[in-house]
């Protein structure tokens, strides 16, 4: 959602409105989104910089990273942002690199008038997901041989023996100790 900076009252300007995953570019992030994204955000003035607070959510079917069972995840992310122009002077140079203070970590960046939500949203709302998700602590995964889901029944592949990295020096060792 594109906001001019000049329809911003002074009082603040509060929204509440539905965001299709696709045009929220969600689609790319592997996790199938089963909602839209419901946004409720407010936007205040200060000087040049505009604050937003608001929060987010919508309902994602993320897979399991062992089994790939689908899974059913709300997702619920809160969020405060300054919108800061990108013309403000910084004293830097651009494409200059410098490193980032605490402040500056919690900036987003607007050009001319148009204040854009949609990629503050969307890094929110990724922000939210699970990075590991499963869909239980003791999921078994998939037989790496023949694709059977060990969850739900055992598969009569042969098992191989890894051996670690250190088992021969263990081995020695115990030669050598016995003797």
């Amino acid at each position: 959602m594109q906001i001019h900076r000049s329809d911003i009252p002074n009082e603040g300007l509060d929204l509440d409105y539905e965001a299709d995953p696709a045009t929220l570019d969600l689609k790319g992030s592997g996790t199938e989104f089963v909602s839209s994204v419901h946004v409720r955000a407010r936007l205040v003035l200060t000087d040049q910089s505009v604050y937003v607070s608001g929060e987010a959510q919508a309902h994602a079917k993320p897979q399991c990273v062992r089994c790939l069972e689908a899974l059913s995840y709300p997702v619920h992310s809160s969020f405060e942002m300054t919108v800061v122009p990108k013309e403000s002077k910084t004293g830097r140079l651009p494409g200059e690199w410098h490193e980032l203070g605490e402040k500056e970590l919690d900036e987003y960046f607007y050009s001319g008038d148009i204040i854009d939500l949609a990629d503050l949203v969307r890094e929110q709302v990724l922000l939210s997901l699970p990075t590991y998700p499963l869909c239980r602590p003791g999921c078994r995964g998939l037989c790496p041989q023949c694709g059977v889901d060990l969850n739900r029944m055992a598969c009569r592949c042969a098992v191989e023996e890894v051996r670690r990295p250190m088992t021969h020096f263990q081995e020695k060792l115990k030669k050598i100790i016995k003797k």
